[in-house]
């Protein structure tokens, strides 16, 4: 991949699939949809961090795996945290091996984002580390009975 690869409709995506089909997400799932399509426009070596959630209980499942780069599932509430430290580790090695710095994603749902994540993420951007946050706001802890979310709307229906 290119580092400067830019696609003007998603005909241009390439085919490369990181996600593998055989996930145990739900057929037309927008998580699912969202995912696949992030990590098309990926430009290089990445590393996925992704807390407990929709997208990782479905895809990450003991012993399979849909991922097929490298990805590490984290706890709720720290996943900027683990992505510093792996921003830190790259760095270090980056240094000792003289190799190409990885890009970090990390891929956290509403409720690991606006609630219990708050507090790792303001660490990562106040220490001015460099990833990729992305937040799939379904607006509810959809994975656990659909509770009310930092990021929930006024007026929804949850349980």
């Amino acid at each position: 991949m290119s580092a400067q690869a830019y696609y003007k409709t998603p005909k241009d995506l390439p085919r490369e699939d990181w996600l593998a089909p055989g996930h145990r997400l739900c057929a037309g799932c927008g998580a699912a949809i969202a995912t696949r399509l992030i990590f098309k426009a990926i430009r290089g070596p990445t590393i996925v961090v992704n807390p407990t959630g929709c997208v990782e209980v479905s895809t990450s499942c003991y012993p399979y795996t849909a991922w097929r780069i490298p990805y590490v599932h984290v706890a709720f509430e720290n996943g900027a945290a683990v992505a510093s430290g792996i921003i830190e580790a790259i760095k270090i090695l980056n240094k000792k091996r003289g190799k190409k710095l990885h890009d970090v994603i990390v891929l956290a749902g509403d409720g690991g984002t606006f609630d219990i994540g708050l507090q790792s993420l303001s660490g990562a951007l106040e220490r001015g580390h460099n990833m990729l946050y992305i937040c799939y706001d379904n607006e509810a802890y959809m994975n656990t009975g659909i509770q009310r979310s930092g990021a929930t709307p006024l007026g929804a229906a949850t349980t």
